[in-house]
């Protein structure tokens, strides 16, 4: 299974810190140049971007140039997947590799096949566990919200397309999308034990420079999107419960 780190080109300690740890656990990966936001003209993937749903609807002000950087990359190596037929490993360039890595990647690729997407990071408090299997301390689970799950995770082609096919209208964080089951009927899945974890070592760089809060005016709006996502992502985590 091919192994992508999102790093952007300028991040030299970061991809010294992530080679290291790789190299020790005899892998081999390649890099995906991140997209800067930062970086004149705009890359054309930021024309996805749909401004009155993410004013109006999902968060009240418009994105850091650092967030459309961090979904267009994400969606680079979804396209990736879907290109090469294959289920792919991705990672962020920030995180701890941990010492199961390895002995872990077999397992990550016979099970991303059957199940599409497993996030490959530890789960936060956001949402609910639903065991699938368990095979000694390993086991996965149906997430009811894949919050912030973008740090490390395996993709199959089947799972890609489908975020791929529902991302036309950028909205929200591609970790939101990602987690937002209703928008695309990508089911996430959690194996434990995690193999990476986030060692708040680095500062996230390609998301500096975050805009300022949303304004008052745009609350109501935002409150009734709200209670409709709820609602959504009720009824469609239903069918994997």
């Amino acid at each position: 299974m091919k192994i992508f780190v999102i790093s952007l080109k300028r991040s030299v300690e970061r991809r010294a810190w992530i080679t290291e740890q790789l190299n020790k656990h005899q892998v081999e990966f390649e890099f995906l140049d991140a997209i800067d936001g930062h970086v004149e003209p705009p890359h054309e993937l930021f024309q996805n971007y749909n401004y009155l749903k993410r004013l109006w609807l999902t968060s009240g002000r418009m994105p850091s140039k650092g967030e459309l950087g961090c979904y267009a990359s994400h969606y680079l190596l979804w396209e990736k997947s879907v290109a090469l037929n294959e289920p792919i490993l991705v990672i962020e360039d920030d995180v701890k590799i941990k010492t199961n890595f390895s002995d872990m990647l077999p397992i990550i690729e016979e099970k991303v096949s059957q199940y599409g997407f497993l996030r490959l990071q530890a789960e936060t408090h956001k949402g609910e566990l639903h065991l699938k299997e368990q095979s000694g301390d390993t086991s996965i689970s149906f997430m009811t919200n894949n919050f912030g799950g973008t740090l490390c995770y395996a993709v199959a082609p089947n799972a890609a397309k489908k975020l791929i096919s529902q991302s036309r209208e950028w909205c929200m964080p591609v970790d939101n999308y990602m987690g937002s089951i209703y928008l695309h009927n990508m089911p996430c899945y959690i194996l434990k034990p995690s193999v990476v974890e986030n060692p708040d070592a680095f500062l996230t760089m390609i998301q500096l420079g975050e805009e300022k809060g949303a304004l008052l005016y745009r609350k109501p709006t935002r409150e009734l999107y709200s209670v409709y996502r709820k609602i959504m992502m009720k009824k469609y985590n239903k069918k994997y419960i």
